[in-house]
């Protein structure tokens, strides 16, 4: 039996890591050390932390040794209770603009990714109800609790952030059984609340959608609307991203040089694909990796001082005249000629 094929959009590193580095912050407070997230997952903690886009693929791996690790259940519910408007980034400020709960909803789905949602969200009108339904990217039963449990409660925290603690949501229904910690869901929600129903849908009774934005600014919510309207249509976001991803993968495994193949393991690509995608940001593996090694080379020779003997070795060529070839290859010139203009330099 052949296996399904994978699809490659969610290898694609397109999603804001904003709810990833409140997981890392979370899993520090329960006594595990927040880069274990992140070994192997082709990004650092520090990485992530300066807004790396990561694919679904990357995420779900994430969350899920988040859970082994930290032993708990919980850890979604507890995660969404802990947000604050910051944590869903533009589109939480671009929301907090607007001038009613319908239209922040409608913003907030239409920017979903750059709010670091890592579910599809679709909004139906139910009679006197308004249903917000989440279906999982990818299907992995180890993580659709703990995804719905963030996702719900932190909708909670946003829309009561929003319109005022006084709001109350009209009900709950959930594709999965009751899980072991099902009595915190009633303390977090306070609604009705159905398990195995077959989907995960959070109902708004539909008066709510004309409440007032309580920060409600016109001239900042026009303002964050082209923001975030001029980041969804900025060319190859996700292909650049792509680009990125390689570099840090290559950093990370200095002074080794891995493969195109292992590089593209490492990111969940195949490397018809990863080849396809550095095409389209306008670069190869291979020029990504020059211009690494002509930096590195750079610095050891004008910065370190070294001989170009000496860099060669650190570089790991075994052959002076093969470091000179590739030198020249990458930076135009050979290095003993950019090894004299800087001691020129220093000396002038």
């Amino acid at each position: 039996m052949s296996r399904p094929r994978l699809d490659p959009r969610h290898s694609t590193p397109d999603i804001a890591p904003l709810l990833l580095v409140s997981l890392a912050d979370l899993v520090k407070a329960c006594g595990v050390a927040p880069e274990r997230l992140c070994d192997g997952l082709g990004f650092s903690l520090e990485q992530l932390q300066q807004a790396l886009p990561i694919s679904d693929r990357q995420a779900w791996r994430m969350i899920r040794r988040a859970l082994q690790l930290s032993g708990r259940s919980d850890l979604g519910l507890e995660l969404g209770s802990r947000q604050t408007l910051s944590n869903f980034g533009l589109t939480g400020y671009a929301m907090a603009a607007t001038r009613t709960l319908g239209e922040a909803i409608a913003l907030g789905l239409q920017h979903q990714k750059q709010a670091g949602g890592l579910l599809d969200i679709e909004i139906t009108r139910e009679g006197e109800l308004v249903a917000l339904t989440a279906t999982q990217r990818l299907r992995d039963d180890g993580v659709q609790a703990f995804l719905i449990e963030e996702l719900f409660s932190s909708l909670l925290v946003l829309v009561r952030m929003l319109v005022g603690p006084g709001f109350q949501l009209a009900g709950i229904a959930l594709s999965y059984p009751p899980p072991a910690h099902a009595e915190r869901y009633r303390r977090v929600f306070e609604c009705p609340l159905q398990f195995d129903a077959g989907h995960n849908r959070l109902y708004i009774a539909r008066h709510w959608l004309d409440a007032t934005i309580l920060g409600h600014s016109p001239v900042m919510a026009a303002e964050l609307r082209r923001l975030l309207a001029a980041r969804e249509s900025e060319p190859g976001p996700a292909v650049q991203a792509v680009a990125t991803a390689v570099t840090q993968v290559l950093q990370r495994a200095a002074p080794e040089h891995p493969s195109i193949e292992q590089v593209a393991r490492a990111l969940e690509l195949s490397v018809r694909t990863l080849r396809r995608r550095l095409q389209d940001a306008g670069t190869s593996f291979r020029e990504i990796g020059d211009g690494m090694r002509a930096q590195a080379a750079q610095q050891l020779l004008c910065e370190q001082g070294l001989t170009v003997a000496e860099a060669s070795q650190r570089l790991g060529y075994s052959d002076v005249r093969a470091f000179r070839r590739a030198f020249k290859r990458w930076a135009g010139v050979v290095p003993g000629a950019v090894r004299h203009a800087a001691r020129d330099a220093v000396a002038g």
